[in-house]
C-alpha cells in the first residue's frame, strides 16, 4: 500500500497527517509553526523533519511513503529544508512548497486564479499556465510587506493602547479589551509580547474585530485599512491577469471571521469570484503530494478525505 504525508505549516502552527491514495487519512499531529524567517532555517527545518518523521513513524508496516509534500512559509528561500527531507525519505518524492500552493490547490485545483492569504502573515499571489512562475504581490514577510495579516492587525491594536496610554491618541475600546485578556497594563506585559513574538501578538487581532462590532472608531480604522490592503492587491493582481478570475481565501483570520471576509470579497474587481476555502488547508496539501507521485485521486477520494480527517483531527483542528 502507498502512503504520503502531506504538511501545512505557518508561523502560528505546523500540521501534518498520513494518508493513502484513496484518500483516508491514518494519522495528523498539530506542532509550533515552522517560519524560517522567525525561527531560523535550522529550527525550521528540525521541526518539519519531526513532523514529517512522526507520520511515516504511524504508517502501517505493510506500507511505503510514494511522496511528501510540504506547504511551508519561506520555504522558497530556504531549499535546505526540502534537501534535508530527500535525504531523509530516500526513495519517495518530496517537495516542500510555498503556502499558498496547498490553498490553491483545494480552492483552484490546478486552474488559474488568485490566492489571498491572512493568517499570522499574509500572501496575495497569482497564478498563470503560461507563466513559469507564480507572481507574488507583497507577501515578503512581516519586515517588508504583510498588510492585512493577523501580526499586523494585532500590532496596530497594541500601538493603538499605547498611544492612548501616552496620552498621544484617541481613547478606544481597544485598551480595555487588550488589557483584560493581559491580565495587567500594556508596558507591564512587554516582556510577555516580545517573548511571544510574531504569533502571541497575531492573537491580539481578535481585540480589533470585537472592538469594531462594539462601534470603535479606532478599531474600525484598522480593520478598514487591512481590507484595502487586500482590495490593492486584487486590483493588481487583475493587471497581471488582464481579465476576470477565480480566486481562494485561506489562513485563520480569513477562515474565522467572516465579517473580514466577506469585506475583502466586497472589493474584489468587477467579474473576479472570490471564495472563502470550504475544505482544510491540509486537503490541498494532500492534492499536491498525490500529484508529485503523479497519482490520481479517483471520484471519492475527497468525501474520504474529509470524512477521515475530521476523525483523526477532532478538536484538535479548527477551519
Amino acid at each position: 500500500m502507498k502512503y504520503f504525508i502531506a504538511i501545512d505549516s505557518g508561523g502560528y502552527k505546523t500540521e501534518s497527517i498520513l494518508f493513502d491514495q484513496t484518500g483516508k487519512v491514518y494519522a495528523y499531529a498539530r506542532g509550533r509553526g515552522a517560519n524560517a524567517f522567525d525561527i531560523g532555517v535550522a529550527e525550521a527545518s528540525d521541526r518539519i523533519r519531526d513532523a514529517a518523521e512522526n507520520m511515516k513513524a504511524r504508517m502501517p508496516a505493510d506500507g511505503e511513503i510514494a511522496s511528501v509534500f510540504g506547504s511551508i512559509s519561506a520555504s522558497y528561500y530556504f531549499p535546505e529544508i526540502e534537501q534535508r527531507l530527500k535525504r531523509q525519505f530516500g526513495k519517495a518524492k518530496v517537495k516542500m512548497d510555498s503556502v499558498v500552493s496547498s490553498v490553491m490547490a483545494a480552492g483552484l485545483g490546478k486552474d488559474d486564479g488568485v490566492c489571498l492569504i491572512s493568517g499570522t502573515g499574509s500572501y496575495c499571489c497569482v497564478r498563470k499556465k503560461d507563466n513559469e512562475h507564480r507572481h507574488y504581490i507583497g507577501s515578503s514577510g512581516y519586515m517588508l510587506d504583510t498588510g492585512g495579516s493577523g501580526y499586523v492587525i494585532g500590532q496596530q491594536a497594541l500601538i493603538a493602547t499605547q498611544r492612548e496610554r501616552d496620552g498621544r491618541g484617541p481613547a478606544t475600546l481597544l485598551t480595555p479589551i487588550l488589557e483584560a485578556e493581559m491580565g495587567e497594563t500594556l508596558r507591564e506585559h512587554l516582556p510577555v509580547i516580545y517573548a511571544g513574538g510574531r504569533a502571541y501578538i497575531s492573537s491580539f487581532a481578535q481585540a480589533v474585530f470585537a472592538a469594531r462590532k462594539q462601534g470603535d472608531e479606532v478599531a474600525s480604522r484598522i480593520f478598514d485599512d487591512a481590507v484595502n490592503y487586500f482590495a490593492e492587491a486584487m486590483q493588481t493582481a487583475y493587471q497581471i491577469m488582464g481579465h476576470p478570475y477565480r480566486g481562494v481565501l485561506g489562513g485563520g483570520v480569513f477562515l474565522h471571521v467572516p465579517e473580514y471576509t466577506e469585506a475583502v470579497c466586497e472589493r474584489a474587481p468587477e467579474g473576479c469570484v472570490m471564495k472563502l476555502l470550504d475544505t482544510p488547508t491540509l486537503y490541498g496539501a494532500a492534492l499536491e503530494a498525490m500529484w508529485l507521485a503523479e497519482e490520481k485521486e479517483n471520484y471519492d477520494f475527497k468525501s474520504r478525505f474529509l470524512y477521515s480527517f475530521a476523525r483523526q483531527a477532532g478538536d484538535n483542528y479548527g477551519w
